[in-house]
């Protein structure tokens, strides 16, 4: 690995500045957080000039060619950006190259690459999953089945295996269909799986219609279908509905990496073919996990409503009322499910959400208790110092805010 602190290139003197160019996806975290890397490469030892299109994975060449670029750092998606790069003879750091791009007879076999792990992606997700005990699981993959889509399949599925669980797999339609389409064969293959069951999708955007699919076809997220996805894009994540639980993947430092074998190969520091592996980092929860999978229909519902109603001081009897049934059934099958009472899951569901709105907003505690119905920040205080044994103050202390 490539220092972060010490340069690992000494530099002759310049004569100009190396102008790169980026074929990178903007729209998505995984790229966007590549360029990052590479910014802050090119911040400790460059400076280094850049061209980049904004945009989704299909990138243009063409418009760079009159820059006179030095190196090129590209995710190569298309036959045009494939001929483009391979005529120009430029130093080129792919970024997770398809199968027949890098197999023995393609045509960038010796060009350096950097990827991602995604066979440990798939065996991160299986290990989650397993935790939370689901009796089922499945696999959603990219539309287009490319390489780092199937590993991920492959880590997942031979994971639930050794742990003695089969895995099912949605079939990619053929030819490639517009989602307008393709949420209806989804969703009626959603409604065919065995329930409750934990579904790993093979990244975020395929996680997003996971759950646009159940919302179409009537199943519940996360009682019946757990949904997790791939890449931690927190902006699309948090606006699913229940937001979408997220492998998060060390791309930054697999930017930084690519940009430091670019330098090497247009300094000739570099020959032949390199790589650099990026490793998944951890999984984030959110709602479409959070839920432990119960084949008890009421006990599901009654903790729905308990999360639709987080913000108002609900007590056990209106969660019995809502549910039908004599608040002493539902207390054992809550005890027996959860292993926790009505009113402890209550008070769970609200501490979270004022944690969240302790650490990811600018609220005020006095606000944070009118909106959470506390008739004062007092009461709030201490409901907090009852839940976590800690005062507000404490829990900032270990738990700054984070405001984006």
């Amino acid at each position: 690995m490539i220092s972060q602190r010490k340069s690992p290139l000494k530099s002759p003197l310049r004569t100009e500045i190396p102008r790169v160019v980026l074929l990178v996806e903007t729209s998505r975290e995984p790229g966007r957080s590549i360029m990052r890397g590479i910014e802050r490469y090119a911040r400790l030892y460059g400076p280094w000039s850049f061209h980049l299109t904004p945009g989704d994975w299909i990138q243009h060449f063409a418009g760079a060619k009159a820059l006179h670029p030095s190196g090129i750092i590209a995710r190569i998606e298309t036959p045009e950006v494939a001929q483009a790069i391979l005529e120009s003879q430029l130093p080129t750091v792919a970024i997770d190259l398809h199968e027949d791009q890098k197999s023995p007879g393609g045509a960038f076999r010796n060009t350096s690459e950097i990827f991602v792990n995604s066979y440990a992606v798939g065996k991160m997700a299986a290990e989650y999953l397993l935790e939370r005990q689901y009796p089922h699981y499945a696999f959603v993959g990219e539309m287009n089945n490319v390489l780092w889509s199937k590993e991920r399949e492959r880590g997942f599925r031979e994971s639930l295996q050794k742990a003695g669980f089969s895995c099912h797999s949605f079939p990619l339609p053929h030819p490639v269909q517009t989602w307008s389409i393709e949420i209806h064969t989804l969703g009626k293959w959603l409604q065919s799986l065995p329930k409750p069951v934990g579904i790993l999708a093979a990244m975020d955007v395929r996680g997003r219609q996971i759950i646009s699919a159940c919302q179409v076809y009537g199943i519940r997220v996360p009682e019946d279908i757990a949904v997790l996805g791939v890449d931690n894009d927190t902006l699309l994540c948090d606006m699913c509905t229940p937001r979408l639980s997220s492998i998060a993947i060390h791309s930054q430092t697999g930017g930084f990496q690519a940009a430091a074998i670019l330098d090497g190969l247009m300094k000739g520091k570099l020959t032949g073919r390199q790589t650099w592996r990026i490793e998944p980092l951890r999984v984030e929860t959110r709602e479409s996990t959070e839920i432990s999978p119960t084949n008890d229909p009421d006990v599901a519902d009654a903790i729905r409503f308990i999360k639709m109603n987080d913000l108002t001081p609900l007590n056990a009897t209106d969660v019995a009322r809502y549910s039908a049934l004599s608040r002493r059934v539902l207390e054992m099958r809550f005890r027996k499910v959860l292993g926790r009472s009505i009113l402890e899951e209550i008070n769970h569901r609200r501490l979270e959400r004022i944690k969240n709105m302790l650490t990811k907003t600018d609220m005020k505690v006095y606000e944070i208790a009118e909106v959470c119905g506390f008739c004062s920040s007092s009461y709030l205080s201490r409901f907090f110092r009852r839940e976590t044994g800690m005062t507000i103050a404490e829990f900032l202390h270990q738990h700054p805010p984070n405001i984006s």
